[in-house]
Formats: structure tokens, C-alpha cells, sequence
């Protein structure tokens, strides 16, 4: 359960006379928007306080102006999971598993994400699905990216 679902919960339970739950989602929806535009105006003002005292300063200040007009967002940053497009082998540890990742989606009542792709074992592929849980499994091991033009 997310911090933003205990909260409506808490709200829905200790404050009976208080807005619907689908108002409880609004405003802790817009709370959290607050909490994000506050910490990106932050971000932005060190950013450039540091161009002005980096050597290369331009490059963080065109960092700066990315994140002030909203170019860098959460989710074109997240590394933390099988990322689609990618595909994905073990270091060193001897098998032929590969991993294709074709999209990712998240379960619909807890948010738990999910990569669905296939899966190079044994000499065969395979469609495959792994979990957040599976991802911790294999990032323990040593997995890599080894997408072909891209990122390795």
C-alpha cells in the first residue's frame, strides 16, 4: 500500500464528515503535485547556482532549463526495472539466459510492475513474464543490458 492510499485511508476513517473518497484522492493527488513543482523549482535553482560555478557551466544550465520546462520526467528516467526495448543476459555466470523485454505494465490494484517479453533458456525463446520481485533476483546475479545499438 502506497503512503498516498494510507493517507486517504486515514482521512476516510478519522475525519467521517469530511469529502467523499474520490475527493481524498484529488487532494492528495494535488498535494503531491505541490510537493513535485516544489522540489523541481529547487532543483532548478541549484542546478543554476552550480553553472554559474562549473567550469561547464552551459551544459548544467541547459540541464536546468530541461528540467524547468518539464523535459526530464520520472518516467523516461527509470532504471530501476527491465526497461522495454531492452534486452537483457546474465555476466559470467554461464547460462544462455536472455531476457527481450516488449512492454512493461503495472497490476491494477497494487501498482506492481510486470515485464512481458521473451526468453532465450536452454536454447529456446519463450514468452516470459517477471515481476519487480524477479527483477531483484536477477539484478543480484548480475545482470546487463546488452541491447544491440543501444545502451549495454
Amino acid at each position: 500500500m502506497s503512503t498516498r492510499d494510507e493517507l486517504i485511508g486515514y482521512c476516510l476513517v478519522n475525519l467521517p464528515n469530511e469529502p467523499a473518497f474520490e475527493h481524498a484522492e484529488v487532494l492528495a493527488d494535488r498535494y503531491r503535485a505541490e510537493v513535485l513543482a516544489d522540489r523541481d523549482r529547487q532543483f532548478v535553482a541549484w542546478l543554476l547556482k552550480k553553472s554559474r560555478e562549473e567550469e561547464h557551466g552551459e551544459v548544467i544550465a541547459r540541464l536546468a532549463s530541461k528540467v524547468a520546462r518539464g523535459a526530464v520526467r520520472p518516467n523516461n528516467l527509470r532504471t530501476d526495472f527491465f526497461q522495454p526495448g531492452h534486452t537483457y543476459t546474465h555476466v559470467d555466470d554461464g547460462t544462455d539466459w536472455k531476457f527481450r523485454v516488449d512492454t512493461v505494465t503495472t497490476h491494477p490494484e497494487d501498482g506492481e510492475r510486470t515485464a512481458l517479453g521473451w526468453r532465450h533458456f536452454r536454447g529456446q525463446w519463450e514468452p516470459c513474464a517477471y515481476g519487480e520481485d524477479d527483477y531483484e533476483i536477477h539484478l543480484y546475479v548480475g545482470t546487463a543490458d546488452v541491447t544491440e545499438g543501444g545502451a549495454a
